[in-house]
């Protein structure tokens, strides 16, 4: 073989290690920048879900105390309404008492 083709043959070996090291660069860089957008969409999309649900538990914690408002109204209302007919026959209660007393003493 002759020098000069030992030469294009070592010419065209060094150019193809260059290829091969500027292809390895370049699918490690593309690589970064996947891996980087990768993370920037997860941490868009982990923010948007952390206010959505932020917002959904503000929106229950709104809505149950609305609900547990009401409901102490309506145990209020029960028990008023309970306190009233107690009242009411309070009276004849205290009378079924007593008479029964006055009939013991009798």
């Amino acid at each position: 073989m002759s020098k000069e083709t030992m030469e294009q043959i070592r010419a065209a070996e060094t150019e193809a290690n260059r290829l091969i090291a500027d292809a390895e660069a370049c699918a490690e860089q593309m690589k970064a920048d996947a891996v980087a957008a990768g993370r920037e969409r997860f941490d868009a999309a982990e923010k948007e879900l952390v206010k959505k649900t932020e917002t959904a538990l503000k929106n229950a914690r709104k809505d149950a105390e609305k609900s547990t408002a009401k409901e102490y109204e309506n145990a209020g209302r029960d028990a008023d309404e309970i306190a009233d007919a107690a009242e009411r026959r309070k009276a004849e209660a205290i009378a079924v008492v007593i008479g029964g007393l006055e009939a013991k003493c009798r």
